[in-house]
């Protein structure tokens, strides 16, 4: 006979319509589970801004219209999640709270599933479980990796999963749906480091950005030298701005100029084509070939950057992300061994893994770790049965890694690595299934009728406490 402190044991995606909440460094998507994309996107930021006639108080705007619309008085822009991590719970709450209510969620019938980071901190995880059992009372809860997500949306539970996103390049290891959690690396390399080039090579050609908000009229214009001004009508504003809302109007163009501009190379090409980009302010801007292909390569080479002493990158980052965003020695869940792991000492395992982390560490020191090794030092810390299947099964997701002919260079390099292993990349072409695939997996997983007996009720977690939960359950 069932205990009563058991989440609501439902055989069917029709019946339970669970909620799927996939936050992001740069969006937060959410939707109802079995659904093929998400129902609201937004991003993972807010405007604050003084309540009137009210002292003390503030009023938060999640509405991805108002964010980029005319700035309000006093109003500032901040963020929720950095390094995929939630930092501002105050506003992350809210966000979601803001969420539901458009989508009509009642918390009461509908369970909740929530991805996550491998990198993110036992505090966090506490604090999610008291959100959304106590405060907001879903009958049902449950936390999963976002690589394993991913790995249920390309249909492979034996693969390496790389994240290329806005904060983080990560690589995780995933055996039978479940993260290797102590072999997953990862570097800053990803697409705020390319924003960051692109915002300094603009500073370089003495250009200054003018956010869409500033702009009463425009008419083209062409960049020639130091000395070329735009031609637009400035709209005066009787107000300051907090400088966070032009950052984050200048994020926007540089994701724009992301998206049409870049493009890798596997070699050397000769042929210059110049492609202008027009900024808010009616400003065309050219970027050559191989500017653009120097921005895109950076992800493999960090050192060989469109330009020099990239600011906040100045120091190499070696690949262990765990230690550098410091959740290193949280209490995590318990490590998956998979059953077909050959029978080694563990002194052994131990010594080849530290070998092949030596044999990588003074280039590390002295170029960063690129894509291309961050993968060869994910391979080689492999047991020796992972590795073929895993090199097999290699998927690639997140919104940088839409960069044209990127899935070709890493393909190529990791052959030219490992002549004795079948690289393959998996990588799909739809734009958003590569953008949401951990979204997708996360609604395919909540639709599954034996995935209903993970769900944990509020009666549970008071029963047997967050620590157990974590430790034991989310894995």
């Amino acid at each position: 006979m069932a205990t009563t402190t058991l989440a609501p044991q439902v055989y069917g995606a029709d019946e339970i319509d669970a909620v799927v909440l996939d936050p992001g460094s740069y969006t937060t998507r959410i939707g109802f589970g079995g659904y093929d994309s998400p129902s609201l996107v937004l991003p993972s930021c807010y405007e604050e801004r003084p309540k009137e006639d009210s002292e003390g108080e503030v009023v938060r705007i999640f509405d991805e219209n108002s964010l980029y619309a005319k700035p309000q008085p006093n109003s500032t822009i901040k963020s929720i999640l950095k390094n995929s991590i939630v930092q501002d719970w105050t506003g992350a709450v809210e966000q979601y709270e803001y969420m539901f209510k458009r989508m009509d969620v009642d918390p009461h019938e509908q369970p909740l599933l929530l991805t996550e980071s491998t990198m993110n901190s036992y505090k966090n995880k506490v604090r999610a479980l008291e959100v959304f059992l106590e405060r907001e009372e879903f009958c049902g809860f449950y936390a999963v990796k976002q690589p394993t997500c991913v790995s249920f949306a390309h249909g492979r539970p034996n693969c390496l999963v790389v994240d290329i996103g806005h904060d983080l390049v990560t690589a995780t290891p995933v055996i039978d749906g479940i993260c290797l959690k102590k072999q997953v690396m990862g570097t800053r390399y990803a697409g705020a480091f390319v924003n960051q080039q692109l915002e300094q090579f603009l500073e370089t050609k003495k250009i200054q950005y003018n956010p869409i908000y500033t702009v009463k009229s425009k008419k083209a214009s062409y960049w020639e030298n130091e000395s070329s001004r735009p031609d637009f009508e400035k709209r005066t504003l009787d107000y300051d701005v907090d400088s966070s809302v032009g950052k984050f109007n200048l994020s926007r163009t540089l994701q724009e100029m992301k998206e049409t501009l870049l493009e890798c190379s596997l070699e050397e090409e000769f042929e210059e084509e110049t492609i202008y980009f027009e900024l808010p302010d009616g400003l065309n801007v050219p970027l050559s070939k191989s500017e653009r292909q120097s921005l895109s390569n950076s992800v493999f080479n960090p050192l060989e950057t469109l330009e020099k002493n990239i600011k906040g990158w100045e120091v190499a980052h070696n690949g262990n992300i765990i230690a550098d965003i410091g959740n290193g020695n949280d209490r995590t869940s318990k490590e998956y061994v998979p059953l077909r792991r050959s029978k080694k000492p563990e002194e052994v395992k131990l010594s080849k893994v530290e070998a092949a982390k030596a044999a990588f560490k003074k280039e590390k020191i002295t170029r960063g770790l690129g894509i291309s090794r961050l993968l060869q030092t994910v391979l080689e810390n492999l047991d020796v049965d992972l590795k073929p299947q895993l090199a097999n099964n290699i998927v690639l997701t997140g919104a940088t890694s839409l960069i044209p002919r990127l899935n070709e260079r890493l393909h190529s390099e990791l052959t030219a690595r490992n002549p004795s292993l079948k690289i393959r990349i998996h990588s799909v072409g739809n734009t958003t299934e590569r953008k949401y695939s951990s979204w997708i997996g996360g609604s395919i997983l909540a639709s599954l009728g034996t995935f209903h007996q993970l769900w944990v009720s509020k009666e549970e977690y008071e029963e047997v406490g967050a620590d157990r939960l974590i430790v034991s359950r989310f894995r």
